[in-house]
């Protein structure tokens, strides 16, 4: 696979293909601490590390801090993103909380009350349409 071609997977077709789940209509309370992906359908509430990709699902609730290289969030997030390389809040996602991250993704309809600290100079947030069913993980779409 080439560069150009890698640049536009989308976040989560890059993560590894084990994961960890809180399933939807479930309730969890505790922390997480997980090397591979970890994906909220139900509620969790505590604190989430993660060495990659934490996603928050369509319905899924998240009150507490992430520590995560990607997070993706179509769900709700009560609570701070910390130290994240890259953060993709789409269209039905919350996050109340402040965000700390070297990459933004936002996309047009989703909801951010908080503060956002990038840290590297010069990037800015991208504004995004989706143009795809968010569980349809076969077809690659434009990111950025």
């Amino acid at each position: 696979m080439s560069k150009k071609e890698e640049r536009k997977r989308r976040r989560e077709d890059k993560a590894v293909p084990s994961e960890s789940v809180i399933a939807s209509n479930t309730r969890f309370k505790g922390n997480i601490s997980a090397d591979d992906t970890v994906r909220i359908a139900g509620h969790f509430e505590g604190d989430i590390q993660c060495e990659q990709l934490v996603r928050i699902d369509i319905g899924g609730i998240v009150v507490g801090t992430i520590n995560s290289a990607l997070v993706i969030i179509e769900g709700e997030l009560n609570g701070n993103i910390e130290s994240a390389k890259k953060v993709e809040v789409r269209s039905e996602g919350r996050s109340i909380g402040n965000i700390t991250t070297e990459e933004l993704a936002i996309a047009e309809g989703s909801y951010i009350r908080g503060e956002i600290n990038m840290s590297e100079k010069g990037k800015k947030p991208v504004s995004f349409v989706e143009k795809r069913d968010s569980g349809d993980q076969s077809s690659n779409s434009e990111e950025e």
